[in-house]
């Protein structure tokens, strides 16, 4: 019995990994039509149509993101949950070697660098959005 649930825990460690690497292709390419949505809102001539345009921007973008996602949860709930499966249904080494795993994908998934790397025209889409909303407001 031990055997099966330490596979479907395995499986769900695979599945939450698989899960972190296609949110943050996601979200680099919803990068591009984020920084191309920010240059239409820019291009209104009123203040309040630009405020009104980035915030329905925002509001397109969070959407378009989740409707991709197969778990909407944050990492954080994700990660819990498995930890908690572990912690209930594993003991001994196969409880370690498990809670070793999912503390090996936070590291490595979570990093700053990780981040950088895999969604590098997310982050500079954002910081554009950010840039010129600060430019915006001065």
């Amino acid at each position: 019995m031990q055997i099966d649930i330490d596979e479907i825990i395995r499986k769900k460690i695979l599945e939450y990994e698989i899960h972190i690497d296609e949110f943050r292709s996601s979200v680099n390419t919803e990068g591009v039509w984020l920084f191309l949505a920010t240059l239409g809102c820019w291009s209104v001539e009123q203040g309040f149509a630009q405020f009104y345009a980035i915030v329905v921007t925002f509001i397109m973008f969070t959407y378009r993101i989740h409707a991709k996602l197969k778990d909407n949860r944050p990492f954080s709930k994700i990660e819990k949950d498995i930890e908690e499966c572990i912690n209930n249904n594993l003991d001994g080494d196969t409880q370690k070697a498990r809670l070793y795993d999912i503390s090996e994908i936070k590291r490595r998934k979570h990093s700053f660098i990780y981040v950088i790397k895999s969604s590098p025209i997310f982050i500079l889409s954002y910081s554009f959005v950010i840039l010129t909303m600060w430019y915006l407001i001065i």
